[in-house]
């Protein structure tokens, strides 16, 4: 089952940097990446789930299967479809040798693209997402849902001195950076969702309104995971002749990469040890190595205008003429790993050294795997082979990552038009600490056929924008969406993410 899925999806696939988004649909996809005052189905368990209350058309029940989204900010990215999709495979496939290699113009590309202004690293992200079923309800003025999703996130960062030679000067300060962080997290979470009008606060406008809250707590059961990071920096000051190193290590891991990591330290090669220990995506998908358990939460502030009378009876009336404010707080909540795991708590040592370290002929992709062949290959030094870091295996903790996201939409009639603020509260495989800002629009020119468009920003990032449509008749939908991604501060651009929602029911 899991194959046929995957299948389906990733041949959707290209590249775009959706950060800190509880959840990806081709939608709020379309639409920017946002989704905080827009999502109002089953999929609102995940981003707000106060908009479950929300009636945007005519319906009490919603049924959808099979919605996916894959996105990927790529370290090379090409402008021909087809090669941008089997471009996309090289970062959730396992590692593989010979696919990576670089030469010298892929390396003057790489740091031109993305580490223009000096700047001493890159994050990139790829991620997929699959809703494999989900129910909605309203029934006397309260909702409820119920929702499954399988997420992949896979976030990594690379200092520029893997792909150049040439120092960052500050301060009479020479300086070289091979940081190598890579965060990769798959979970399977089953979430239910409730959602009622807070009546003691309503009534604050002279007109219709309506304050919504929402709850949905879920359960988590986790895949492969991998929180690597490597702080590798050198630094020499005014030209002296002895090189200032620093480094400190983290490491954690659950599953196959475990036990890829566990052979190589035994002595195996480390390719030799990716290939024997480690399945195929699709495969990895259905390894459960830990539980969780979390909770979405959602404030949302209806404001009806004119005629619109949605907030007396929201079973009946679809809302047509309203402002929205809303708030949502996604993944409260932590996973206990206590399958395959191994852990190095956090080790620093500072060293002189009399030479700064050579670039790699090999771009770093995040890839399954590929951590202990890049360091093997091209460190100067191995982290995970030096003798004074003790790994430990035992059950460990992580949290959810959370995120913080607000948002306002205003619609009228045929048109919609909303904003997104969303940050996450730490650095991890699905969110970026950085602030993303989500733009999108919606307009009708037909009932059934909504033609949507959004940008999205975050800084440091590349920039994308994003279009979308969808066939909606009275009892079903199929939707799509699409994005094209600026590369980082240059005109370039290509095909980026894709997401198809395959059926959706209104009973």
């Amino acid at each position: 089952m899991w194959k046929v899925l995957t299948t389906i999806f990733m041949g959707f696939m290209c590249a775009t940097n959706i950060f800190a988004q509880p959840v990806i649909t081709p939608k709020n996809l379309a639409l920017g990446g946002g989704g905080t005052t827009y999502i109002t189905d089953f999929n609102a368990n995940f981003y707000n789930p106060a908009n479950l209350l929300i009636n945007d058309r005519t319906k009490t029940v919603d049924i959808g299967f099979l919605s996916g989204v894959s996105t990927f900010n790529g370290v090379l990215n090409f402008e021909n479809p087809e090669a941008q999709k089997d471009n996309y495979l090289k970062y959730f496939n396992k590692f593989s040798v010979g696919e990576y290699n670089l030469n010298q113009a892929d390396r003057e590309l790489i740091v031109d693209t993305h580490y223009k202004r000096e700047r001493l690293n890159s994050i990139h992200q790829s991620r997929f997402e699959v809703n494999t079923f989900g129910v909605s309800w309203i029934r006397n003025n309260r909702a409820y849902s119920i929702a499954a999703r399988t997420r992949v996130g896979s976030t990594f960062e690379a200092g520029r001195n893997w792909y150049t030679d040439q120092l960052v000067i500050e301060n009479n300060v020479s300086m070289s950076n091979q940081d190598l962080v890579h965060r990769y997290q798959v979970l399977h979470e089953f979430s239910i969702g409730y959602s009622e009008s807070a009546k003691l606060i309503n009534g604050l406008s002279s007109r219709l309104d309506n304050f919504l809250i929402g709850i949905a707590p879920k359960f988590i059961l986790a895949g492969p995971y991998l929180n690597t990071e490597w702080r590798n920096q050198y630094t020499r000051e005014n030209e002296a002749s002895e090189i200032n190193r620093t480094q400190v290590f983290n490491y954690q891991s659950a599953g196959n990469l475990t036990a890829a990591t566990e052979a190589y330290l035994s002595g195996t090669d480390a390719s030799e040890a990716t290939n024997q220990s480690l399945e195929s995506f699709q495969d990895e998908l259905t390894n459960i190595h830990g539980f969780g358990v979390g909770v979405d939460v959602g404030f949302t502030y209806l404001l009806t205008f004119g005629s619109d009378l949605s907030t007396l009876n929201s079973n009946m009336d679809r809302t047509k003429r309203s402002i929205r404010l809303s708030l949502s707080i996604n993944d409260i909540g932590f996973v206990r790993y206590n399958d395959q795991t191994l852990f190095l708590e956090e080790a620093t040592s500072s060293s002189q050294t009399q030479n700064f370290p050579t670039v790699s002929d090999e771009y770093f992709a995040g890839a399954p795997g590929q951590f202990i062949n890049f360091t093997e290959q091209y460190g100067d030094g191995n982290p995970l082979t030096d003798s004074s870091n003790t790994f430990k295996n035992g059950s460990f903790t992580t949290l959810l990552p959370s995120s913080f996201n607000g948002g306002v939409l205003i619609e009228l009639n045929r048109i919609k038009l909303m904003g997104d603020l969303s940050i996450g509260i730490s650095n991890n495989a699905f969110n970026s600490a950085r602030l993303v800002t989500s733009l999108g629009a919606e307009l009708r020119p037909l009932n059934f056929l909504p033609l949507r468009g959004g940008l999205q920003f975050a800084p440091g990032l590349p920039g994308s924008f994003n279009v979308g449509t969808a066939i909606e008749t009275r009892f079903w939908d199929l939707s799509l969406g699409l994005s094209v991604s600026a590369r980082s501060f240059t005109s370039a651009t290509n095909m980026s993410g894709a997401g198809v929602a395959v059926l959706q029911f209104h009973l």
